[in-house]
């Protein structure tokens, strides 16, 4: 029995490459379904085996492989460890963002990718206090590059770490565009740490059972509106 596990392992995709590739995304889609992914999620993780088949027989580099994985990890390692993918906010909510805050605002941006929106706040509001942490370390580089060649904006501060550890009653107002999953999570620290009339912004993603104080719609297919709640009491 060993035998033939350990045949069908080695020998099967050599001796049937297609069939075997098919074989093995299928079962991957039934276990994902099995562990209640659902939709394009479940079928995506079907897609790997089959898509390094044809890689190979189209005589793609292994080294690309390499350069996939490590940009994938650059970029992207949030997507898995937190449910987290990597949105860019549009300029339309960096304008309708500008035109909501108060003046003087200290905003932190909570996971700012590439950067792009604290320097557009930047350029539209030079009187925010602009402190936007991403920690990615290719989405942090590229943050850092673009914040160079915009002339080192000195109302912008960049940094890598987690802004769950960062405190955030240091801020008026905090923004996020993260996805639904941790956004229970966002509340309760921004409940727990927030200073009384502190703003916590959302693109888009709602907090359960909790309705915005505002609501500032937008015209794009993901980045639908900017949703507002404010701090009653505030940590002490």
């Amino acid at each position: 029995m060993l035998a033939g596990v350990l045949a069908w392992y080695f020998v099967a995709p050599a001796a049937h490459p297609a069939r075997w590739a098919i074989g093995a995304g299928l079962v991957a889609v039934v276990l994902a379904l099995v562990w209640q992914s659902r939709g394009a999620k479940a079928w995506l993780h079907g897609l790997p085996i089959p898509a390094a088949l044809l890689a190979w027989w189209a005589g793609i580099p292994p080294w690309l492989f390499l350069a996939a994985f490590l940009a994938t990890l650059a970029f992207g390692r949030n997507a898995w460890q937190a449910q987290v993918p990597l949105y860019r906010s549009s300029r339309e909510a960096a304008q309708a963002l500008a035109d909501a805050l108060a003046p003087g605002t200290r905003l932190l941006e909570a996971g700012a990718g590439d950067g792009r929106l604290a320097l557009w706040l930047a350029r539209l509001r030079p009187d925010l206090q602009l402190t936007a942490l991403e920690n990615a370390w290719g989405s942090y580089w590229l943050a850092c590059l673009r914040w160079r060649l915009a002339g080192r904006p000195e109302n912008v501060r960049l940094g890598s770490d987690d802004f769950w550890g960062r405190d955030w009653g240091e801020y008026d107002a905090i923004y996020v565009f993260l996805s639904p999953a941790p956004m229970k999570r966002v509340w309760d620290k921004f409940q727990s740490q927030a200073k009384p009339g502190a703003v916590l912004i959302s693109n888009t993603f709602a907090i359960p059972d909790v309705q915005p104080a505002r609501c500032l719609p937008l015209s794009g297919r993901l980045q639908q509106s900017l949703l507002f709640w404010r701090a009653e009491h505030g940590a002490e």
